[in-house]
């Protein structure tokens, strides 16, 4: 193979092109499932059908599967179906968006919320605010308007929101490898934001000896700590993808790529790859 075959094959990835069947399926199923465990301990508790906890364990057991596994699936390839690395974290990151950023608008914003207006200072019998109290009551820096965690709460709440709003224009570009520049720098800002955030979480909790982690083993091994895991993991990936991919767009912008195959004498139409470099 030429130095130029190989530097073609090595810009030859698809980022547009349609997830198979059977992982959209997957996201859908799992999507639905999140929205379960959500919505029903959260009416059970406050229609006075469960207690707080055990609900609150069992909703935080139940939601680390549909949140882990569309980040698994991602990665896999269906039988016949060959996708680059960059691809697969393509879509990787698609997927992960919503699920990280629907946790900062509808959790994170929400609590910012109420702590200013003093309505998160919750307890059990708070049955409306159980959606909160259930973490909380884990880490209790959610219930008594933690300064440090409110200012962390506030730039994961920014990164999210980051995310979110480009998160459709990321779905949606195709080949249009500029504006995917451009929407990657975002993100990639956004998975910075969180990754500070998330390491200064537990590196203010851990110099505190961990003062305000409660419900024992379980409290900080599943909601302190397993909750977390895809928060630690994501963002982290992100950031050594995101900048691997951009090499890429960034040589096909400045080089003139383009996947459409050179003319022959037998194909006079075919497309030429355009050389304007703007």
């Amino acid at each position: 193979m030429t130095t130029r075959a190989a530097n073609t094959q090595d810009l030859s990835h698809d980022f547009g092109r349609p997830w198979s069947t059977r992982r959209k399926d997957i996201y859908i199923w799992t999507t639905v499932a999140a929205l379960v465990i959500c919505v029903v301990p959260f009416a059970g508790v406050v229609l006075h059908w469960w207690d707080a906890e055990p609900a609150g364990f069992i909703a935080a057991a139940l939601i680390c599967g549909p949140i882990i596994i569309p980040m698994v699936v991602a990665w896999w390839d269906d039988p016949g179906e060959t996708r680059t690395m960059l691809e697969r974290f393509n879509e990787f990151m698609i997927v992960w968006i919503p699920i990280t950023a629907s946790s900062q608008v509808l959790w994170e914003i929400t609590w910012l919320i109420g702590d200013l207006l003093g309505h998160m200072n919750l307890t059990a019998e708070d049955r409306w605010g159980w959606f909160w109290y259930f973490y909380g009551a884990a880490d209790t820096r959610y219930l008594i308007s933690d300064a440090g965690l409110f200012g962390m709460e506030t730039v994961a709440a920014i990164g999210g929101c980051i995310l979110l709003y480009n998160w459709l224009p990321l779905l949606r570009t195709k080949d249009d490898d500029r504006r995917r520049i451009r929407i990657l720098w975002w993100c990639y800002f956004a998975f910075a934001m969180m990754t500070a955030v998330i390491i200064i979480y537990y590196v203010a909790e851990a110099r505190d000896s961990f003062a305000n982690i409660e419900q024992g083993f379980w409290g900080f091994a599943l909601k302190f700590v397993f909750m977390n895991i895809p928060w630690m993991v994501a963002p982290v990936v992100s950031m050594l993808f995101i900048p691997k991919m951009m090499a890429v767009l960034y040589q096909r912008v400045y080089t003139g790529w383009s996947s459409f195959p050179q003319p022959t004498s037998s194909d006079p139409g075919a497309r030429q790859p355009s050389a304007d470099v703007h």
